[in-house]
């Protein structure tokens, strides 16, 4: 038996000897790209836009779309449109935004002092690539928003953070929010100056207006922001640099709570089909021109659609990769290079 006991434990410890040093734990499928970044699509780069807070019934599902003129009429028709995009998570600023970047709904503080418990795809897209912050910008009206480019994971925090470019301080935390003209600018030039891989944009007024109880602002905030989209796609599509490499992906991190419900426009937070039902307008030379989508999809699967795009993988969430989105369709992961 003693005899026995010692054969296994040479054994043991002879396979030991063959692990790499500093070998201490199975491999997060993050800490490698799951494939090459951008092998599978024709984008090379990923922007995704967040209008915060406006409720359906002032865009989409308004009948004229009278206050979102360019998405609706110059836009849509060259991109999908998902009739049935979802927060059904917890349907504020923080949460909305993290679902979005990490593929997990988190019942996170809603004013910038916790951060995501897990890490997102600027962390593992450039750990990944071991590519340097730069190609990767988090440019946000709202401060507290800096949050998105780190986590409290001890592996992963203050590791593989993008650059940040958050509130009137730039770089958050905390400084104040900013107006969205200053952030568009500061996208653009982002943009003319040195692209980078990955993108994530929010645009808050809608959301200050509507807490502001301010009706003729918050509509004319939603007019606003749909021009700031358009700008930014028209810009894309007339820098050679970006035209047909690039996916702008425009949607929301929450709406607001339905007419007869609490307060109305001025608040959002809770379950009811204003607080949840949002939008995804998708632009890239990988997406069907003038195509809706009926299918209900959610905020964790639109983010794990771009980590797929990008080549990494967001391990544990429950998000789906939006498969119909694609003309043509992905190939399966197992056929990847």
């Amino acid at each position: 038996m003693i005899h026995l006991r010692l054969v296994t434990l040479a054994l043991f410890l002879g396979l030991l000897a063959c692990l790499p040093v500093g070998f201490v734990r199975a491999a997060d499928p993050g800490d490698r790209p799951l494939l090459k970044p951008f092998a599978q699509t024709m984008a090379k780069r990923v922007i995704i836009a967040v209008i915060d807070g406006p409720r359906r019934t002032e865009t989409w599902d308004e009948p004229t779309r009278q206050y979102i003129p360019k998405q609706a009429k110059e836009l849509a028709p060259q991109g999908t449109l998902y009739a049935d995009f979802r927060n059904t998570g917890f349907t504020y600023t923080n949460s909305g935004h993290g679902a979005l970047v990490n593929g997990f709904y988190q019942q996170i503080e809603n004013g910038g002092h916790e951060m995501l418990a897990r890490p997102g795809l600027f962390q593992r897209f450039l750990r990944a690539t071991g590519k340097g912050p730069e190609a990767a910008w988090l440019i946000t009206s709202k401060d507290k928003l800096y949050i998105l480019g780190d986590c409290s994971d001890p592996e992963w925090q203050g590791k593989w953070n993008p650059t940040l470019d958050c509130g009137k301080a730039g770089r958050g935390p905390l400084g104040g929010y900013r107006d969205d003209r200053v952030t568009l600018s500061r996208v653009l030039t982002v943009l003319q100056t040195a692209p980078p891989d990955l993108m994530l944009i929010n645009f808050k007024d809608p959301d200050a207006m509507g807490h502001g109880k301010n009706w003729p602002g918050y509509l004319q905030a939603i007019r606003d922001t749909d021009m700031y989209v358009s700008t930014l796609w028209a810009v894309i599509q007339t820098d050679p640099r970006l035209k047909d490499s690039t996916a702008l992906l425009i949607t929301n991190d929450h709406g607001r709570h339905d007419e007869g419900r609490a307060d109305g426009y001025i608040s959002h937070g809770d379950d009811c089909e204003g607080c949840r039902k949002i939008s995804l307008l998708a632009l890239g030379p990988d997406f069907a021109k003038g195509r809706v989508v009926t299918d209900q999809r959610n905020q964790t699967d639109l983010a794990v659609t771009v980590a797929r795009m990008i080549g990494i993988e967001l391990t544990g969430s429950q998000g789906k990769v939006m498969d119909e989105l694609f003309v043509p369709p992905l190939p399966p992961k197992s056929s990847a290079p």
